[in-house]
């Protein structure tokens, strides 16, 4: 899956010389907590819903509140956004974004192609994706197993659910942790009652360990 995939095209966004307010109330009625800013037709900030209400003039404390309140009326997004936002390619795979994500501390990305912007995505998005891929919005059960990487493996668990005709939802594995040996299969499957597949894959040498 791509990012092209699960982004958000609707982007709203605003011109650098937009204020705060304006900015404040747009974000508002969108029910949106980011904006990318635009000079013309090119990227050139990005501003969240919490920069927006923390916005004040440099801390010049001789300011009257009234000449504080005036310049909060005059700034505009320009004069607290950040600049040239780190953005990602539309082609970009879903887990490298989330990723990227993590390791910078974003909680979104602009999402530009042949210079233009064509998208959003932000954790909400990612959520959404995974969400799907997890098929956690079909009702199904889930049993986890400790296995180990060899080949074959995984062709030994989808024959036993081909055999019992079960409808695989989704399967996730996780490679295990430094004081683990193996790793952690984790399958949702289709139906009311997992435990007839869970006891064959027990009796086939799986180690399963949850079963809900």
């Amino acid at each position: 899956m791509r990012v092209r995939d699960f982004m958000s095209t609707n982007v709203v966004s605003v011109d650098e010389k937009t204020l705060i307010d304006d900015a404040r109330k747009i974000m508002d009625a969108h029910k949106i907590r980011r904006l990318p800013v635009m000079k013309k037709d090119k990227l050139v900030g990005l501003v969240t819903k919490h920069m927006l209400l923390e916005a004040s003039p440099s801390p010049a404390t001789s300011l009257s509140i009234h000449e504080l309140h005036y310049l909060l009326a005059k700034m505009t997004v320009k004069d607290i956004m950040i600049k040239n936002p780190y953005t990602i390619s539309p082609d970009m795979p879903a887990e490298e974004a989330l990723q990227l994500g993590q390791e910078k501390g974003y909680g979104a990305f602009p999402v530009m192609e042949n210079n233009r912007l064509v998208g959003v995505v932000t954790e909400s998005d990612i959520v959404r994706m995974m969400t799907r891929v997890l098929g956690v919005k079909e009702k199904g059960k889930r049993i986890d197993i400790r296995a180990s990487n060899e080949f074959g493996t995984m062709k030994k668990i989808m024959e036993i659910l081909d055999k019992n005709k079960t409808v695989l939802l989704s399967m996730l594995t996780l490679p295990p942790e430094e004081w683990e040996k193996d790793w952690l299969v984790m399958l949702r499957l289709k139906g009311e009652d997992a435990g007839p597949i869970a006891k064959e894959l027990k009796s086939s040498g799986f180690n399963v360990t949850y079963v809900g």
